[in-house]
């Protein structure tokens, strides 16, 4: 009996060994880490650093206002809400295309902040019927009155009514916003 302990206690240990093994070959492989835009570490963000980021790489000259070559956090405003390394710190609701969600939205002064007076003006124009309370008819409403300004601005001959002119140039002038700004609103 006592010899069958040994036994036993190294059939266990190669049995957990090759289990050990087998999840460690089945593990997903993870994905690798978003590029850093400080990828050096030196607090500003060369024109190679930014090369990685197609969008920022494309803004750089208009970003960087002393013309030295870099961006330093005063020159990228929104660094500072990222935490300076490029990272999204603040959740699922600042993702997004090209930003930060709600904190771009409500940010008026583009400071990369939202002062207590931004947040106020914010709630106050999405707070359509002023009843206190942001809801779905507020939405609803935003909605409408976006649909009759694009209208409105498409109508250049103000007739009322949209010329395949008039409507192609209303696309053309949204541009890059995506599709769902270049469809005709709802009537």
């Amino acid at each position: 009996m006592t010899h069958r302990k040994p036994l036993i206690l190294l059939a266990v240990l190669m049995a957990a060994s090759a289990t050990g093994v087998a999840l460690a070959a089945a593990a997903p492989a993870q994905k690798p880490a978003p590029a850093r835009l400080d990828a050096n570490g030196d607090g500003a963000i060369d024109r190679q650093e930014a090369a990685a980021h197609p969008h920022l790489a494309q803004r750089f000259d208009e970003l960087d206002k002393n013309k030295d070559g870099r961006l330093s956090r005063e020159e990228m405003p929104r660094w500072h809400a990222r935490g300076g390394d490029g990272h999204r710190g603040m959740g699922r609701h600042h993702r997004g295309h090209g930003g930060q969600g709600f904190v771009r939205m409500m940010d008026a002064d583009r400071d990369g902040r939202v002062s207590a007076a931004e947040y106020q003006a914010f709630f106050e124009r999405m707070d359509v019927n002023k009843d206190g309370f942001i809801d779905q008819a507020d939405r609803e409403a935003r909605a409408q009155q976006r649909r009759e300004a694009w209208f409105r601005d498409a109508d250049t001959d103000k007739d009322g009514k949209l010329s395949p002119a008039e409507l192609e140039a209303a696309r053309a002038k949204m541009g890059s916003h995506g599709p769902r700004a270049m469809q005709a609103p709802a009537k």
